[in-house]
């Protein structure tokens, strides 16, 4: 295969959301793509597949162009994912060929700001939860105002397809991730967008293996509005444990000379949500969704969402509050058209099953906070059913027990709760959070609501059929931000047999 040396970029831990989806905008570039990795799942390993972008596992090899069947010796350039530690086996042949300048290494972030951001109007949505949800919202938003935006998103929203496009329009929505950038720089991803707005969605502890305390988290936020270029930063001030952070992030602002809007359910707000109600969709009557009252600066619109939850109806709000703060033409019309059509995202709030007698959903919670909201949301859309709670512990964060007293006070919705143990092999024992005192202390809380821990999927599985045929009508909310052992597809078997 003939490839020029300027086109081939071999991707390092390609399947991270983040990574595929630059990997296909690359692709439709004109690139020569490869890419390495740990064996994948779904949604990204579908997705490469259909990218055409072959994906190995991880060799010095994949960094020599006759492995690939090319005429050049190596890629000129090298994408890293922050998943990856220095001394990794491509990463090091990586800081051999830079010696001899050979090729180029970028981080994610940097090549994310250098090929599709460039010198556009750059719209970034951060915070600790909500923010892959509310960049698909924005970037919906904005190709329903007709400005054919460019976007990058962490997850694969059902309107585009693919997380990633750059657009002929002269506007880019980034997913501004918090997270350290690479090994040779631990500053935050976002602080690489070149952001003219940003939306902060609510700043909470979390990232426990990089960020010692919340301050620190805080601390990365405030470098973020440090650096807006020309706008403001919209903040969600709802939540009373954020308020600490809605402060820093004011007064940091204010200092810099730079403008602070204040959204959410607080009455001081600038754009307030009034009011969130269940109700049926008027353009799809069977299913239930939510009917929002909001104060616009000085008008109030009522709008239909899909979208379930007051986490959600918050994520509509502030995606409403940055178009009109950042001058999109946008109106009450134009906003429920918007809405009407949005499809969702994978992996949030995703039904991926149903019958009469079980829906599965697949979600990405992980964080206490997120679990609780998300499970309130369900209950709230779902109220006929009976609520069951898979959670694997499975991120940095959620595998330690510095988290473990919040995850205590997160099922109060379940009617049943299926807990995975810890699955991070590099947290030390003494920080690894006990999934057996976690279901201790539930079973004190829910009462006579069953909870159960097991290692095995199967196990899991086959406790919660036996719930299932009491001929009760179940939800089963499956809450990961992995694979979770495909146990969707085990539980959707269970209503099949």
């Amino acid at each position: 295969m003939e490839v020029s040396s300027q086109k081939w970029v071999h991707f390092i831990a390609i399947g991270g959301t983040g990574m595929g989806a630059l990997a296909s905008m690359l692709k439709k570039s004109g690139w020569m793509v490869t890419g390495s990795d740990h064996p994948l799942y779904p949604p990204m390993s579908d997705f490469l597949k259909e990218q055409n972008i072959e994906v190995r596992p991880f060799q010095k090899e994949n960094l020599l162009g006759q492995s690939w069947g090319l005429s050049v010796s190596h890629p000129s350039l090298v994408i890293v994912g922050n998943a990856i530690s220095r001394g990794q086996v491509e990463a090091q042949f990586v800081e051999e060929l830079l010696a001899q300048s050979r090729t180029e290494r970028r981080s994610f972030a940097e090549a994310l700001a250098h090929f599709a951001i460039q010198d556009k109007r750059s719209l970034v949505v951060a915070g600790t939860h909500g923010k892959t949800t509310t960049t698909s919202l924005l970037a919906w938003a904005l190709e329903t105002a007709g400005m054919q935006p460019g976007f990058f998103i962490g997850g694969i929203p059902k309107n585009f397809g693919v997380g990633s496009r750059l657009g002929v329009g002269r506007v880019f929505a980034s997913e501004g991730d918090e997270y350290d950038t690479a090994y040779w720089d631990k500053g935050s991803k976002f602080l690489h967008y070149k952001a003219h707005w940003a939306l902060v969605t609510g700043i909470e502890f979390d990232h426990a293996d990089i960020y010692p305390n919340v301050h620190d988290v805080e601390a990365s936020f405030v470098r973020l509005a440090g650096r807006i270029r020309e706008g403001c930063v919209l903040i969600d001030v709802s939540s009373a444990p954020r308020h600490g952070s809605v402060e820093v992030m004011r007064a940091a602002l204010e200092s810099a000379g730079k403008q602070f809007v204040r959204y959410g359910t607080n009455p001081h707000s600038q754009y307030q949500l009034m009011g969130v109600h269940s109700h049926p969709l008027p353009w799809k009557p069977e299913q239930v969704g939510t009917l929002l009252s909001l104060r616009l600066r000085d008008e109030s619109w009522r709008l239909y969402s899909p979208l379930s939850g007051q986490h959600n109806a918050l994520n509509v709000l502030g995606v409403i509050a940055i178009l009109m703060e950042s001058g999109v033409t946008w109106d009450e019309q134009l906003a429920q058209k918007w809405l009407q059509s949005f499809s969702g995202v994978k992996r949030r709030q995703d039904l991926v099953f149903e019958s009469p007698s079980l829906m599965v959903m697949d979600d990405f919670a992980h964080h206490p906070t997120a679990i609780r909201e998300t499970l309130a949301a369900i209950r709230q859309a779902y109220p006929k059913r009976k609520l069951a709670a898979f959670f694997e512990a499975r991120s940095a964060t959620s595998s330690r027990k510095v988290m473990q007293a919040d995850f205590e006070k997160s099922f109060d919705q379940a009617d049943a709760v299926f807990l995975s143990p810890p699955s991070k092999t590099n947290v030390p024992s003494s920080e690894k959070m006990n999934v057996e005192e976690l279901a201790t202390a539930l079973r004190g809380r829910l009462g006579n609501r069953p909870v159960y821990v097991a290692s095995e999927i199967e196990d899991l599985v086959r406790s919660f059929g036996k719930l299932l045929a009491d001929q009760s009508s179940w939800m089963a909310l499956v809450m990961s931000n992995g694979p979770f052992g495909n146990i969707h597809q085990r539980l959707a078997e269970l209503s099949r047999k």
